[in-house]
């Protein structure tokens, strides 16, 4: 023991070490089997991790199938794909569209006389101003640059334009391109050159700046379509046009459909997972009758009821599905006597062909409504399957916009130009305007002002010549506006010079109208719900989590929603349950045994302490008699040479 110094056995002739030794082995037995259980739990705990992670790996698969985008996605496929492409996001319906491409967006491309060198010739002295679209043009400063030189300078003055020197092969081949950094008519590119002294570039279009234009349909009747860029978003709702070639001559066909491949290896990833977990739970569980040997958590009862509780729920029907599959076993998906699934590719690919939305309704999370004034939006694991009644919608107010209306109407052209700055965007009115041409002009803007505008009467109701401003969202949302021009004698828009709100609308006249936008209120099944703009939140009872968006614009009973938190769904709660980090079995069970390790590190600990107190102790000891024995045996040699003395005088005395 460090600190204890003693002399083994040279007095008693006792082999210390060796005594220690055997004392310390039979103290460390229970020690040791402490050791072996600390193991074993710590193989358990493992295990438990193991466990929770490939539960959250099931869990990532039917959040993903109870999303109804994952399995309602569409694909588009192109009777011409060297022509057409087109992609398709969740709002695409099914559908066949024919479409010509009759132009292609281009850049606005300009090019220079040739020159011998591009490095040693001057273009001269003076300003270039060159500007593209709408921006600003921008002015350089030009002092006896090469072409080179002028090459850079164009391209790090940001004006919206590339410039490159390339070469065409002839006796003066370095000429100085410029292309408009975007594409379409609206991009064109102005060049004003004013140089004196050196050889200055004279440009020439060598390249229009256009529009991409598509015809859908044919014919005189045909639909003519334009966008700037070669990817057009806004021709078919739903869709992603990307155009790649023109021919006025050819028709293409895009055909927008359920991605049914798409669907099917979503479904196949969610079985390959479904099936790990069951093989882990099965090796788990094992027992081998004739070793005697079994897994690390045979017996563990919450592991068994949690395959239970999947097992229930891939097994049973969903609830409240308006399609005709309510069970797994409908579209191919068996459990088997081992409890995992399996997949009849043939049964899945011919449900997918003939009804795919009901498969999607049989995985997904779905709502349905017998009021089409009312939409479904989502649910969380937290709603439960309403059943064919479903959850009764009642509304004690509707939703509303926020709203400002003119205190003068506009009953003239305008009489001079005007500055509306509508939520701090500035929107530039020109004199002789009509009032629909101020509300286009307005409205060009809603994407940054978030407002919209319409022409209503004085109070923002009905038809009139009252410019009203609307929030283009529901809810209690702000609008600011004011104008550059008096609104006296009605021929301007009516906004007036004095800024005004939805809680201030008086503004210049004293007659503006306004009213701040309320959220929707009401109850869904009869439980609380909270309201967003036109979006009503179950937060009580079996439907929480349910959000309806609700279209009324009035209080009332609004029918009911279907609701089925599909397979998916389900057993995305379910595993949300297992799962959860604070309360769920799994966690659970993990802190039951990470408390039995801690008990016996504790016990460990204690024992170890008493072993080492133990074998100070008894060194101690042996130490006291090593010391007590050589006293005595130092009393006994001097009574060995008092005896000796004696014996030695009692002779002499005799003799």
């Amino acid at each position: 023991m460090p600190g204890t110094s003693y002399i083994g056995g040279i007095i008693s002739g006792l082999d210390m070490d060796s005594i220690m030794s055997k004392l310390l082995e039979v103290a460390q037995a229970p020690v040791d089997r402490l050791n072996q259980q600390q193991a074993a739990l710590e193989t358990k705990l493992t295990a438990w991790q193991t466990a929770n992670t490939r539960l959250l790996a099931l869990k990532t698969e039917a959040a993903a199938l109870a999303n109804p985008s994952t399995l309602g996605s569409y694909g588009v496929t192109s009777s011409d794909e060297q022509a057409v492409t087109a992609s398709a996001s969740d709002s695409a319906l099914s559908g066949i569209y024919a479409l010509t491409v009759t132009q292609l967006a281009t850049a606005h491309q300009m090019a220079s006389q040739g020159y011998a060198d591009y490095d040693t010739t001057s273009v001269g002295a003076g300003t270039i101003t060159i500007g593209a679209g709408s921006a600003d043009p921008v002015v350089l400063d030009v002092n006896n640059l090469t072409l080179a030189q002028l090459r850079d300078a164009i391209n790090n003055a940001n004006a919206g334009v590339r410039a490159h020197i390339i070469s065409d092969g002839s006796s003066a081949p370095y000429r100085l391109l410029l292309t408009s950094q975007d594409t379409g008519s609206a991009n064109a590119m102005t060049v004003s050159v004013n140089l004196t002294g050196g050889a200055a570039p004279a440009f020439t279009e060598i390249q229009a700046a256009r529009d991409a234009q598509i015809a859908i349909g044919e014919g005189e009747n045909a639909i003519t379509l334009s966008s700037s860029t070669n990817t057009m978003t806004d021709a078919i709702p739903g869709l992603t046009l990307y155009l790649h070639e023109a021919d006025p001559t050819k028709q293409v066909v895009l055909t927008a459909a359920r991605d049914t491949k798409a669907m099917a290896d979503a479904i196949n990833s969610f079985v390959t997972q479904y099936n790990n977990l069951v093989d882990f739970i099965a090796e788990q569980s094992a027992y081998d009758a004739t070793s005697g040997k079994t897994g690390t958590l045979f017996g563990e009862y919450t592991l068994q009821e949690i395959q239970n509780d999947l097992r229930s729920i891939v097994s049973a029907p969903a609830a409240g599905l308006p399609g005709p599959y309510s069970l797994l076993s409908q579209i191919g998906l068996r459990v088997n006597a081992d409890d995992k699934l399996e997949l009849d590719s043939t049964a899945l690919d011919a449900a997918l062909s003939s009804n795919p939305d009901a498969v999607m309704q049989l995985f997904s999370r779905f709502g349905t409504s017998s009021d089409p004034r009312l939409s479904f939006i989502g649910a969380t694991g937290d709603t439960k399957s309403s059943g064919a009644v479903g959850y009764a919608i009642e509304i004690t107010q509707a939703a509303t916009r926020s709203r400002v209306t003119a205190g003068v109407a506009q009953v003239s052209a305008l009489a001079a130009d005007e500055t509306v700055t509508i939520n701090g965007v500035a929107i530039e009115l020109t004199a002789g305007m009509t009032q629909q041409q101020v509300l286009d002009a307005i409205n060009a803007q809603t994407g940054v002002t978030g407002v919209t505008a319409v022409a209503t009467g004085g109070d923002g109701t009905g038809a009139g010549s009252y410019l009203t401003l609307r929030r283009a969202g529901y809810g209690p949302s702000t609008i600011t506006a004011i104008s550059t021009a008096s609104n006296a004698g009605g021929a301007s828009s009516g906004i007036g010079a004095v800024q005004v709100t939805e809680s201030a609308p008086g503004g210049e006249s004293g007659g503006g109208t306004g009213a701040l936008g309320q959220n929707v209120a009401g109850t869904i099944d009869g439980q609380a719900a909270t309201g967003s703009g036109q979006m009503l939140t179950a937060t009580a009872g079996d439907p929480k989590g349910l959000s309806v968006m609700v279209a009324a614009d009035a209080p009332g009973s609004y029918g009911a929603m279907t609701f089925s938190q599909g397979v998916a769904g389900a057993l995305d709660g379910c595993l949300a349950f297992l799962t959860d980090s604070d309360y769920g079995p799994v966690h659970t069970a993990q802190d039951a045994v990470n408390a039995s390790i801690d008990d016996i590190k504790s016990e460990i600990t204690r024992l170890q302490d008493t072993i080492a107190a133990q074998q100070e102790r008894i060194r101690q000891q042996f130490q006291t008699m090593e010391e007590m024995l050589g006293q005595l045996q130092t009393q006994s040699q001097f009574l060995s040479q008092q005896f000796a003395q004696i014996n030695a005088n009692w002779r002499g005395a005799s003799g």
